[in-house]
């Protein structure tokens, strides 16, 4: 078997994303939110953890919009990935804003070196803040980037005064499917929606993950990286050409 069909490079594009969000409100999932994580109801709780383009998360967000769905989007403040507070990322994370997406924080503990637990709540109010006073509203929930087993040992509900996405409650309750690092890590999304003999489930998606047409993980996040460098330099040269200064080139 080759690597395109042992990791289903063909699941993860745009087309087929919409196929799966279609394929979940047909399942008779309730898309719900992290705080109303203890409904009975047949819930599902679809998550996005922010890590490569907020380009490509703003056109996830356009297609959930259309189908008239509200999901959870956890932004990072220290990504190396985009600057959070670079205008065009700031406009484009104000869209999903007001498309009537969540907002969360996206924690990266590993930025702060976390030792221990007062540290801990300390750099996610600090971040928390800083993305409040951003895109001015309030933050009640967070993920953590690349979790590590002493993350994951976090089981509080809260922290900070956000709701910990990995809390013990949230996870015993819910059954998790993952794309994280471009494949599915537990189990495939298609065949786990289409399983009745559960309730309640969390989808965590990453946005360069998904593109226009199947390829590799690795050139997923190159193609990400690729546009990044892209908008860079037409910025560059627009600028140059606004302020009416030379843009010498070989």
């Amino acid at each position: 078997m080759d690597k395109r069909t042992k990791y289903r490079f063909a699941d993860f594009t745009l087309e087929n994303y919409r196929r799966l969000l279609e394929l979940a409100t047909a399942e008779r999932f309730v898309f719900s939110e992290y705080l109303d994580y203890e409904s009975s109801d047949r819930r599902i709780i679809w998550r996005h953890d922010v890590e490569f383009s907020v380009h490509r998360a703003y056109k996830m967000a356009l297609i959930e919009h259309e189908l008239g769905l509200k999901c959870h989007y956890f932004v990072q403040i220290h990504s190396e990935f985009y600057n959070t507070f670079e205008r065009a990322i700031y406009d484009l994370l104000v869209r999903i804003r007001d498309l009537g997406h969540n907002i969360g924080l996206h924690f990266d503990a590993h930025f702060w070196e976390v030792k221990n637990l007062q540290q801990l709540e300390e750099c996610l109010s600090r971040d928390k803040i800083a993305l409040e006073n951003l895109l001015e509203i309030p933050i009640n929930s967070f993920s953590f980037h690349n979790t590590t087993p002493e993350l994951l040992a976090l089981n509080d509900l809260y922290y900070a005064g956000m709701l910990n996405v990995y809390g013990r409650e949230i996870r015993e309750k819910y059954r998790y499917c993952s794309d994280s690092t471009g494949f599915w890590r537990f189990e495939r999304l298609e065949d786990v929606l289409q399983d009745a003999s559960f309730q309640h489930l969390q989808v965590l998606t990453h946005d360069g993950m998904w593109q226009d047409v199947p390829m590799a993980p690795r050139r997923r996040v190159l193609r990400s990286i690729e546009g990044r460098a892209k908008n860079l330099i037409e910025y560059y040269d627009r600028c140059l050409a606004e302020f009416g200064q030379k843009n010498i080139d070989e």
